[in-house]
């Protein structure tokens, strides 16, 4: 079905066979879309709040066309509804009604139609429906879209040539639509439109779609091309204006149509069949579609629907496509010449070049004559002398030009960056020519020019790499050696420029093929000018050459120039920009190094710029006097930087903030400091020259004294306010794109003394827009307290404004106010909460009545996005577009009543207050009115003070947006920038800067703020005062909101950022006066003087208070009154927190009383370091490892290495430990560390001294040295760490890993010095480091909560070591290891694991082998005298000799601490869920005392297993009384079964089941069918049984409900053990068992059956036979027992460890395998349990070989049962056979992945529990891999169980249900006999057997090795055999097929 191999003459006949589509599928796809049809007509929306019905329906898509494609095509029904008025109407009701459809199909389809199948696919098109109808055999589908749609042109005639009536289009061009957004309605048009067509122009079309099918093969590059109907239409052009008639070729038309393809950037279709240029509104609109991108494919039914979209879709990948394929066959005549496309007009020639098609007045639209229809351009070379006037209806094409293709106003917001690439980036052809011109004339000009150049920068658009396709600039400035300073430059520059223009004229001699160099008319003094011109690329380049001195010579990347450049340039007295050349480096740098999207940016305003120009030639007298384009770029960059900043961002969004900044040029104040600086005092004196200059200020950022921004802006700024309204600024949903928010003039770069004006300008909002904003909320106020509730009990009472609008405090733009309701509803504030939602529904009624009632100067707009908290709304400016007020609707409780002057709200208020409140600030808006007056009475400058303030704010973008990490409350800067007037002196007349700048010193303050007020409250309530001492204990920044003491405004803030900004922002121009020196803030009190006590102890008069560190520090906070003994009292005694205040966020508060679910949020907020404070630290410390490395004070260092809690990134915020670790190569043992330690450590402190005092870092830095050793202490804001300096012995060398002879040296060492072991476990640092980094995050983050614990507990314990930390560390990985081991797990869980493990501090021996173990004597040596010692033992990772848990007496105070917070975790109730972790890892118990671990940590607590024993029986019986007793349904008997059943429970969460045998259950069959209704009774009594009876245990009924399955659980009350029952019920096979003989063989038999004819699962029915499993353990020896539960165990931890990997085997498989160990290796009642384990998890090791079964229930003397389990012992290994039910193969072959679970054994082998008291390995047991009949008892000889032991493991029995040996029985062994071999015969071990029965492919025996084996049958004892045996046969294996 290639199109390309299809010979020309063959295309009709590829059509005909493999492009129609199927008709029978097709004839039933329609008989499908007829019925739904119907029914669709016939239903109707009868269900919905406004009932609909259809008025038509109309097909569509290429099915409805007649263009579909085999395979797959589309289809599209048109509902045409009643309910649709208008276009508008769709997009109210289209989502309601698509939902309706949705089910209504759903219906529909419960009658499938025959031959059919129907699905919903991911449904990814706003407005429609769609499913797809596909054949049986899914070779065809129909992807059919249900549309409805408004009914735009009523009842058609059926001719087709009829047009709809004018008022149609200009109706749907008045909707706002986007682009054809209401393409539906016309569905019937476009289909006529093609559908007319001949049969022949249909399959020329399915040519050019399956030719579009083939490019496009992936999805996802489909999304990228045109669609397909654009293809249609395109092929229907080139047939009408190359050919016309019925019958034609194929291969011509496919041709033709490619060659368009070819040429898309010309194209321009339309057709004016339906529409034209008669009504003057669809003709305007028309005109600016055919100026849109190239190419332009107008919908001939939907003249807004631009099918071509040059814009957006990528049509170059089909040119490149059409243009490769010329050369095909399908392209070829059979006389072999190629074949040529149709000629006509617009249409390509063949062989031609593309080109453009230039467009003169004829061939434009017709401008007056509306009786023209169509204009058809001519390609040929000249031009017609009028215009060409088409039939009615016939296409028209108009090409494009440079001008007109490139309008900006006609391209959407969303299709802007298509613009740019395809219409404004530079050709890289033309950039290839002009690069290698310029080194041709470069290279020229330094060989042949008698003055010699130093260098060259290439500059200029094209140097900046923001050059237009088309026309550029560059520039080439050459800097000579002979300009010694700037005035050189006039002297010897006529002479260099003549000289370099006779080198080019003379040396140009066509370097570079189709590029031309002319001179223009020299216009630029002091430059040479020339052309570059590529005429067939259209492009050309304006060079400027300017010969100039090197002012700044060669500057490294990203270095200043010097400040004595730009001195020397401000002493010259040169003009502005007189010598701008020389900076042109720094100029291309600026520009250069932004990011591809702002360039792209650049491009657009660029153009845009030159459309202004030339639109204006020659009309405006100002267009001479324009800003260079330049200023646009840098204006561009600005706007990106103040409002962006990313690399990615919307395009629309930065154009338009670019042309807001041109609008207020007036205003524009635009400069950088990034090359030059107000530092040196000759610029600083200029640059303030520059800025009191008049506006627009653009200064170069690489000359200061050139001000870009010169020239007339009026024209530009007309030109984009006109743009604003066109459709480049109009999203997808038809709002207006908002721009980036930016002011014209920048804070930062204010001078200090303008900041009044800076205010006046930028921060005020319009007075009259306040005026229409208040009116408008006076009159919303006026509606809501008439109207809200009006035929209620509910009043309002009042509705208060709030706010920065009602403070008085609102910022120009976009501001904030609240609308309080305060309602009669709410009669406590705890009723706010509970009934807000119901209130707000209604009040939001009554807002929508209002903007529907009333008329406002504003706009009024209710969001529809509904938040039942608030119920927000905004009012806009109708002629000032970026003026808005956005309101937030509140209802409240009336607390406070009706207001007086100098209201002070009674203390109940508060203490209501206060006992109801749960989060800060939860009812603040109760004192809305105390808000407002607090800040309304102030003076008009303060308010401007606090915009100011709030507008800083907003400008501080780099507050972090994650959890914990909220930017503080701007009603807590308001309150500050009060305090600060407040305590700076009160003057009504301040000086701006001087306030600003205070505030900004407190910000940078803020771990010292503690900031209120005692207007509306006080101490004279007890309770009252209480709470003010818990909220001032709270950790600094305290700002308490003036009206709601709850209201902490600075709480969980990240304060430190703020404060890093406003540090920032002090040493900014705005800051600093014009000599330089800072603004002196005012002298604001941090702390109450001696003076004010007395006033502090009447509270009422007590003043804000600031409460700094060093007051915090004090005994108490507010000494009052100096008492006899000399000490302080004081209302408030709050404890003086250890920690620096804010370096934790709770400290105060106590850890037991934080919610278990609040734990990571605790971690998030309070421990977790500050990324900043890492950051800086982090810097510091590579820096002084990089000194330590390098200095020459030391001896030869070989590394240093980070340790401690630093080192193993597990340090807290506050206060925190760190090592560092520095091998010195002088050490060449361990003992050396002690010999030469105090004098390394002299040198050590020199260094890092003289480091402190010379260098500065981002953190400060402290050393001390002492006695005891040296430290250094690094702080920032928030954090502090201590650093141990530590001299050590390199003890790895250059491996990762230590030998064994490291830690021999190590003991030889301890040995001889005498040392405590582990005193040189510093020498292994790395290694702790390594074995830490290699965890997750959140483990990192429970060692801090664990940690955090620990200093709290040292904080009220005494004499708990530091030397614990470490240890308890190694614990939580311990912990989290043993019990998880998930990246991300339940905080609380994981803290009780850790506290329950401390709380077992008598059991715990912990240690790992990551780096040592026990093959090395020594090293064993070590490891048995630890494990020895007392418990605890935790073992240091990487230094077997440190035990980190010494600390006995400390275990034990942890341990009383340990018990407290788990009581507090889980309150009242039992312990909470917790990791099942052993304080003992089985992998380092040692084989002698596997059975004590045993006994202590697996055997369950006898008591608990009576109370589970008493209450299963309570259980049973009420049952068997209570079950189906209103029924004939009886309950037979329950079995108790799982492992609590058999004896084999483990402590924690065991399993058990209950199985309930019931006569009603008469088969296998019906125990599947009636399952569900025997569960259901019996949940119900479950239920009653928890009700009627108190367990001793805690009796626990899930509520997941399986089909097969009903779970319940028993728990302890006091321990944390539990068994997990599943009921189930079953068929009673079995019937009364006898306890000595096994089941009739018929009950297997009839199971067999089953199993063969029905796709019964392995084991299905096995809970029949629950009796006889629980019989087969439960007899054992009790120690056999104890080991299953030690292998349980050990599986419960490897299946933890594996369960995301895949399904590991079942635990009754390994309980199996170790009763058959036992019984195979030992039988003994006492045997030692470590050998059993080993064995146990060797035959694991060796699954590939296990075939384990037993006849104690069922044998090989049933013909059906023998056939079966020779089949079942066939089948692929392992195979481990239940004793209870044959069909049931625990092993499972490949089903379960046995080998994650033998690569677990095999490491498990090299465990310390496999050594015995001496440290050596002990022995496994010899146990066969392999069970056969023979092995079982069985008279079979050899022979056969040689065939079973040496079958492959990997053979695969493909159908279980078939009997391996043949379909009528076994071909040996269907009698009762027994097989010997007649002579010793070896059985080829590679042989297979071969069942030509199901044509498995079975490998035989190897050809050459022909082997016959003779075999004689003996009979077996008579009592064995069903019936006499026949004579014997003899057996023949003749190549692996047994025949007789």
């Amino acid at each position: 079905m290639d199109v390309y191999h299809t010979p020309a003459a063959a295309l009709d006949s590829l059509v005909a066979r493999n492009l129609l589509p199927s008709s029978e599928f097709l004839a039933a796809a329609r008989r499908a879309l007829g019925d739904l049809a119907a029914s669709l007509r016939e239903r109707g929306g009868r269900t919905a709040a406004q009932p609909w019905r259809v008025l038509k329906i109309a097909k569509g898509g290429s099915e409805g066309r007649g263009t579909a494609l085999s395979g797959g095509c589309d289809s599209e029904l048109v509902l045409s509804l009643t309910c649709f008025k208008s276009f508008e109407d769709q997009r109210v009701r289209r989502a309601e009604i698509l939902s309706e459809l949705q089910t209504l199909l759903q219906s529909w389809w419960q009658k499938p139609i025959h031959g059919l199948s129907f699905e919903f696919p991911r449904q990814d098109r706003p407005g429609v429906l769609r499913f797809r109808l596909a054949s049986l055999d899914l070779k065809h589908w129909m992807d059919v879209s249900l549309v409805p749609a408004f009914d735009a042109l009523g009842p058609l005639n059926s001719n087709v040539k009829v047009k709809p009536v004018p008022q149609v289009y200009s109706t749907l061009l008045n909707s706002g639509c986007q682009g054809g957004e209401h393409a539906a309605c016309f569905s019937e048009l476009r289909r006529n439109f093609v559908n007319t067509r001949p049969a022949k122009v249909k399959n020329l079309i399915l040519l050019v779609k399956h030719w579009y099918r083939q490019v496009c093969r992936e999805e996802a590059r489909r999304e990228v091309l045109p669609p397909a109907y654009a293809l249609e239409l395109l092929t229907i052009f080139a047939w009408e204006q190359g050919c016309g008639k019925n019958a034609f070729s194929l291969a011509q038309g496919l041709r033709t149509v490619l060659g368009l393809i070819q040429q898309y950037r010309h194209l321009c279709i339309f057709w004016t069949m339906h529409y034209g240029f008669e009504d003057a509104a669809v003709s305007c609109f028309l005109r600016q579609q055919l100026e849109r991108p190239r190419p332009v494919i107008l919908d001939p039914a939907d003249p807004t629907w631009d099918v071509g979209n040059g814009a957006a879709w990528r049509w170059d990948i089909l040119a490149q496509e059409a243009g490769s394929c010329y050369e095909r066959p399908c392209f070829l005549q059979a006389a072999g010449g190629a074949v040529q496309p149709w000629k006509g007009p617009g249409l390509p020639c063949a062989g031609a070049a593309p080109h453009p098609i230039q467009q003169d007045s004829a061939q434009r639209p017709p401008e007056k004559n509306h009786s023209l229809h169509a204009v058809c351009p001519r390609t040929e070379g000249r031009r017609p002398s009028g215009p060409a006037p088409g039939p009615s209806g016939a296409a028209s094409i108009i090409p494009s030009t440079r001008g007109t293709a490139s309008d900006l106003s006609q391209i959407a917001a969303k299709d802007l960056d298509r613009f740019v690439q395809d219409h404004l980036k530079p050709n890289p052809q033309f950039q290839k020519q002009v690069s290698k011109a310029i080194d041709v004339i470069l290279s020229r000009l330094r060989e042949k020019c008698v003055y010699k150049a130093s260098r060259v920068s290439k500059g200029g658009s094209f140097g900046r790499g923001t050059d237009l396709r088309g026309g550029c600039d560059a520039e080439l400035v050459i800097f000579f050696n002979c300009f010694n300073d700037y005035k050189d430059q006039s002297t010897c520059r006529p002479q260099i420029l003549s000289e370099m223009r006779a080198q080019l004229e003379s040396g140009w001699q066509d370097p570079v093929p189709g590029l031309s160099l002319q001179f223009p008319e020299q216009t630029v003094p002091g430059a040479l000018q020339f052309h570059l011109v590529s005429t067939a690329l259209e492009s050309w380049m304006d060079v400027t050459m300017l010969p100039v001195f090197d002012a700044v010579g060669q500057l490294c990347s990203g270095a200043k120039p010097a400040p004595q450049v730009y001195s020397t340039l401000l002493n010259s007295s040169c003009q502005g920009g007189e010598h701008a050349a020389c900076f042109s480096e720094l100029r291309r740098n600026f520009v250069n190094t932004r990011p591809a999207k702002l360039k792209n940016l650049i491009l657009l305003v660029k153009h845009w710029y030159h459309q202004v120009a030339a639109q204006n030639k020659g009309q405006q007298p100002a267009l001479a006097s324009l800003p260079p384009v330049y200023a646009l770029e840098l204006l561009t960059i600005f706007a990106w930087e103040q409002g962006c900043g990313k690399d990615s961002f919307k395009t629309a969004e930065g154009l338009k903030t670019v042309l807001g900044l041109v609008q207020q040029h007036q205003q524009l104040c635009v400069y950088w400091t990034v090359n030059y600086s107000f530092e040196d005092p000759a610029i600083r004196t200029h640059l303030l020259g520059q800025l009191q200059k008049k506006r627009p200020l653009v200064l170069d950022p690489a000359d200061p004294t050139w001000n870009v921004g010169q020239g007339s802006w009026e024209l530009l700024a007309q030109e984009a306010a006109a743009l604003e309204t066109r459709v480049c600024f109009r999203s997808g949903k038809g709002t207006s794109v908002q721009p980036w928010d930016v002011m014209p003039a920048l804070l930062y770069q204010t001078p200090a003394g303008d900041l009044d004006k800076y205010i006046s300008e930028f921060l005020q909002p319009n007075r009259q827009f306040l005026a229409q904003v208040n009116k408008a909320v006076d009159a919303i106020c006026s509606f809501l307290r008439e109207n809200c509730f009006r035929n209620s009990a509910i009043k309002v009472l009042k509705v208060v404004k709030g706010g920065s609008l009602a403070k008085g405090t609102a910022l120009r733009g976009r501001s904030d106010a609240d609308l309080v309701v305060f309602l009669n509803c709410f009669s406590q504030f705890t009723e706010q909460g509970t009934k807000r939602t119901e209130v707000i529904s209604e009040i939001r009624a009554q807002l929508e009545a209002c903007q529907q009632e009333m008329q406002f100067e504003v706009k009024f707009e209710i969001p529809k996005w509904e938040n039942p908290r608030v119920l927000s709304f905004s009012l806009r400016s109708q002629t000032m577009l970026d003026q808005s007020v956005d309101f937030d609707v509140l209802p409240a409780f009336d607390a406070l009543g009706q207001l007086g002057p100098g209201y002070r709200p009674p203390s109940q208020v508060y203490v209501d207050l206060i006992h109801s409140y749960n989060h800060a600030g939860e009812f603040s808006t109760c004192f809305t009115e105390l808000q407002r007056n607090f800040i309304i009475s102030r003076p008009t400058k303060l308010k401007s003070l606090i915009r100011l303030v709030k507008y800083w704010y907003r400008q501080c973008n780099k507050m972090p947006k994650g959890r914990g990490s909220l930017p503080p409350p701007q009603h807590g800067l308001e309150l500050l920038t009060v305090y600060a007037w407040e305590q700076g002196g009160r003057d009504p007349q301040f000086n701006m800067a001087q306030g600003f700048r205070t505030v900004l010193e407190l910000v940078s303050q803020d771990h010292q703020l503690c900031v209120y007020w005692t207007v509306n409250y006080n101490d004279e309530d007890k309770i009252v005062r209480d709470f003010l001492n818990r909220q001032l204990r709270q950790p600094r920044p305290i700002i308490l909101d003036p009206a709601d003491p709850t209201g902490n405004l600075s709480h969980n803030a990240r304060w430190d950022l703020l404060a890093e900004e406003a540090a920032a922002c002090m040493s900014a121009l705005c800051c600093v006066s014009r000599d330089g020196t800072p603004i002196r803030p005012w002298p604001v009190k941090k702390s109450q003087q001696g003076s004010q006590l007395g006033a502090f102890c009447e509270f009422r008069f007590l003043a804000p208070v600031i409460c700094s560190f060093l007051v915090l520090n004090c005994e108490f906070w507010f000494p009052v009154c100096r008492q006899g003994s000399g000490s302080f009292s004081s209302r408030f005694h709050p404890p003086t927190p250890r920690q620096p205040a804010g370096a934790m966020g709770i400290w105060g508060s106590h850890l037991y009383s934080v919610q278990p679910e609040k734990l990571d949020e605790l971690i998030e907020n309070s421990l977790r370091p500050y990324e900043e404070c890492q950051r800086q630290i982090h810097d510091t410390v590579n820096a002084i490892c990089a000194i330590l490395q390098e200095t020459e004070q030391m001896p030869p260092t070989i590394s240093v290495v980070k340790g401690g809690s630093y080192g193993r990134e597990t340090m807290l915020r506050g206060n925190s430990d760190g090592t560092i670790v520095i091998f010195v190569s002088d050490f060449e043992q361990f003992q050396d560390q002690e010999k030469k330690r105090d004098e390394i450590l002299t040198k050590l402190w020199l260094c890092l001294t003289e480091f402190q005092f010379t260098r500065k870092m981002p953190a400060k830095m402290e050393v001390q040295k002492s006695p005891s050793g040296l430290t250094f202490q690094l702080s920032t804001r928030s954090q502090n760490i201590t650093f141990k300096v530590l001299p050590a012995y390199n003890a790895l060398g250059l491996s990762e890993k230590p030998t064994p002879q490291t830690y021999r040296e190590l003991r030889r060492a301890l040995d001889m010095t005498k040392a405590h072991p582990g005193e040189f476990s510093v020498c292994f640092a790395e290694l702790q480091q390594r074995f830490f980094h290699n965890h997750p995050r959140k483990l990192k983050d429970l060692i801090l909560l664990v940690k955090y614990w620990y200093q709290q507990c040292q904080e009220r314990l005494k004499g708990l070591s530091h030397l614990l930390v470490y240890a308890l560390e190694l614990l939580t990985v311990y912990a989290w290891e043993q019990g998880c081991r998930a990246e991300n797990f339940d905080m609380a869980e994981a803290i009780r694991t850790v506290l329950g493990l401390i709380t077992q501090q008598e059991q715990l021996c912990i240690y790992w082998m990551v780096n040592y173990n026990f093959e090395n004597e020594t090293v064993r040596n070590i490891l048995l005298s630890q494990l020895r010692s007392p418990r605890p033992v935790i073992l240091d990772p990487a230094d077997p000799t440190n035990n980190v848990s010494k600390e006995k007496a400390c275990w034990q105070l942890l341990k009383q601490e340990a018990w407290s917070w788990l009581s507090s975790l889980s309150p009242g109730q039992s312990p909470g869920p917790s990791w099942n972790v052993l304080p003992v890892p089985l992998f380092a118990t040692p084989g002698h005392h596997l059975d004590k671990f045993i006994k202590d940590f697996l055997q369950p607590n006898r008591q608990f297993l009576d109370q589970i024993t008493e209450a299963v029986k309570f259980i049973r019986e009420f049952l068997q009384k209570n079950c189906f007793s209103h029924s004939r349904t009886k309950v037979q008997k329950i079995v108790e079964g799982g492992s609590t059943g058999k004896g084999t429970a483990l402590k924690t969460g065991s399993d058990a089941d209950l199985v309930v045998f019931t006569d009603s259950l008469k088969s296998y069959t019906s125990q599947k069918n009636e399952r569900c209704r025997i569960i259901k009774e019996i949940h119900t009594q479950l239920v009653a049984c928890q009700r009627e009876k108190e367990f001793e245990v805690k009796f626990e009924i899930s509520k997941w409900k399986a089909p097969r399955v009903l779970s319940f659980s028993l728990k302890s009350k006091v321990l944390n053990e539990s068994v997990n029952f599943d009921v189930l019920p079953a068929f009673n096979a079995l019937g009364q068992l006898n306890s000595d003989s096994p089941p009739s063989p018929k009950v297997y038999a009839d199971l067999i059956d089953l199993y063969k004819s029905s796709d019964t699962l392995d084991g299905e029915f096995s809970t029949c036979f629950t009796e006889l499993q629980r019989k087969f353990v439960v007899s054992r020896p009790t120690k056999l027992k104890d080991l299953i539960r030690l292998v349980k165990h050990w599986y419960r931890q490897c299946e933890r460890k594996l369960k995301h990997k895949g399904s590991l085997p079942p635990k009754y498989a390994v309980e199996l395998l170790t009763i058959y160990s036992w019984e195979q290796g030992s039988g003994a009642e006492n045997f030692d349990t470590a050998e059993g384990f080993r064995t146990v998890l060797e035959l694991i090791t060796k699954y590939r070989q296990l075939c384990v079964f037993w006849t104690v229930n069922y044998n090989f003397e049933d013909e059906t049962v023998r056939n079966f389990l020779l089949t079942q012992i066939q089948r692929t290994r392992p195979v481990i056979l239940d004793p209870a039910d044959p069909t049931g193969d625990v092993g499972g072959g490949d089903r379960w992945c046995w080998h994650l679970l033998a690569k677990e054994a095999t490491e498990w082998l090299s465990s310390f529990c496999f050594t015995d008291g001496t440290g050596y390995p002990v022995q496994s047991w010899k146990v066969p891999t392999v069970q056969t009949p023979g092995s079982c008892g069985m008279g079979i000889q050899p022979l056969v169980n040689e065939m079973f032991a040496f079958r492959s493991p990997r053979t695969r029995n493909g159908n279980a249900r078939r009997d391996f040996w043949g379909s009528s029985g076994s071909c040996f062994l269907k009698n009762p006999l027994a097989v010997t071999v007649a002579r010793s015969t070896l059985l080829h071990p590679s042989s297979r057997f071969s069942d030509s029965s199901r044509n498995q492919d079975r490998p035989v025996l190897p050809r050459p090795a022909r082997w016959t084996l003779a075999l004689h049958v003996t009979r077996l004892p008579r009592h064995t055999r069903a019936h006499r045996a026949s004579p014997a046969p003899s057996f023949f294996v003749n190549h692996g097929v047994f025949s007789t």
